[in-house]
C-alpha cells in the first residue's frame, strides 16, 4: 500500500502541535518550529494515522524517521508502521533523534531487536535558566567579565525589546551584512549551511503571526546589533533556535542571551540551546556556559 506523506508546512501546525503534546521528549527535533524551519533542509514530511503521526526525512533511497508522535499506548503500533514502511520500500530501518527515554522504551519492548548509536554532535545542551540569567556559576567568570565590559562601554546607549514584523527586514539586513565576511572565506559546506539558515530564519519571519516564537533584539544608539528567536519545548524549558550578534562587539552575545531569558522566559527553570553539529567553535562556546546536562540522541537501526 502506498503511503502519502505531506510536507511539514504552516498548515500542519495545529495537527502536529497536538501530537507533539503527546510526547515528552526534550530534544529540539520534537518542536513544531524546529520541524517547520528546517523542513526544506531535511526534506521532512509526515503522515497522520488515526492514533499517531510519523515523520520521515531524507531523500528517496536514503530516508530516516524520528520517534513517532503518539501516546505510549499507540507508540508500538506506530513503530511497526515505520518498520513496515522501510521494508516495503526496500530501506534499512533508521530512527534519528531517539532520546535516552526512547532507547529505554525500545529496549524494553523489543529486546535485542535494535542497535543504538549515540551521536555526540547531535546532543542538545541544557542549562539552568537562572544561571544564564544571573551568570553566577563558578565557570561563568569570563562571561561576567564580558557582560560587565559591555555595560561599562554601552550602559548609557544600549536598549532592548521584543521585536515584531516591522523589525524583521532590518534583522535580515544585518544578518546579510555579517554573513558577507563569512562567505568570502568559507568552504562549500559552510556556504550551504549559511544559506540554509537564512532560509530557515526567513520562514520564521514570514510566518511569525502563525507561530509561537518570541523574537528579541538589543540596540546600541538605536541601531539593532543582535537578535534571537526562541519558544517553548515544554512548559518549563525554553528552546533557543537562533542567536545572532555583531561579533566585533565584546559581550553582546552574553548580553542578549541573558536579557532574552530575563524578559521573555522569566518562569522557566531550564533552557535547551540545541546541538553543536560537531563544529569546534560552536562546541567550545556552548561548553563555556557550563551545561547542566545533555539531551543525548541516538540513531536506531535494526540488527
Amino acid at each position: 500500500m502506498i503511503t502519502i506523506f505531506k510536507d511539514i508546512d504552516i498548515a500542519s501546525r495545529d495537527l502536529l502541535k497536538r501530537y507533539l503534546s503527546k510526547v515528552s521528549y526534550e530534544a529540539c527535533e520534537y518542536n513544531f518550529t524546529t520541524l517547520f524551519m528546517w523542513q526544506h533542509y531535511y526534506n521532512t514530511r509526515y503522515v497522520h494515522k488515526d492514533d499517531f503521526v510519523v515523520i520521515i526525512g531524507g531523500e528517496p533511497g536514503d530516508e530516516f524517521s524520528i520517534m513517532p508522535l503518539a501516546d505510549r499506548d499507540n507508540s508500538l503500533k506506530a513503530i511497526e508502521f515505520i518498520s513496515d514502511y522501510f521494508k516495503d520500500n526496500g530501506l534499512k530501518f533508521m530512527l534519528r533523534a531517539a532520546t535516552s527515554e526512547c532507547v529505554k522504551f525500545l529496549e524494553g519492548n523489543y529486546p535485542g531487536r535494535f542497535e543504538f548509536t549515540p551521536i555526540r554532535d547531535s546532543f542538545d545542551y541544557v542549562y539552568k535558566a537562572e544561571m544564564l540569567r544571573t551568570l553566577t556559576c563558578k565557570k561563568c567568570t569570563k562571561k561576567r567579565n564580558h557582560y560587565n565590559h559591555f555595560m561599562r562601554t554601552y550602559g548609557d546607549s544600549y536598549s532592548f525589546r521584543s521585536l515584531g514584523k516591522e523589525d524583521f527586514g532590518k534583522c535580515m539586513e544585518i544578518l546579510d551584512s555579517w554573513n558577507k565576511s563569512k562567505l568570502e572565506n568559507s568552504s562549500a559546506d559552510e556556504i550551504d549551511s549559511i544559506n540554509n539558515e537564512n532560509i530557515a530564519i526567513r520562514k520564521l519571519f514570514d510566518n511569525y503571526e502563525k507561530l509561537d516564537i518570541k523574537v528579541f533584539g538589543v540596540f546600541i544608539d538605536g541601531s539593532l546589533e543582535a537578535f534571537t528567536i526562541g519558544d517553548y519545548i515544554n512548559s518549563d524549558m525554553a528552546l533557543i533556535h537562533i542567536e545572532k550578534a555583531d561579533p566585533t562587539i565584546r559581550g553582546l552575545y552574553t548580553v542578549i542571551n541573558k536579557l532574552f531569558l530575563e524578559q521573555e522566559f522569566p518562569e522557566v527553570s531550564l533552557v535547551n540551546r540545541e546541538e553543536d553539529l560537531g563544529i569546534e567553535g560552536l562546541r567550545k562556546a556552548k561548553l563555556s556556559y557550563s551545561p547542566e546536562r545533555f539531551v543525548e540522541k541516538f540513531v536506531v537501526t535494526e540488527k
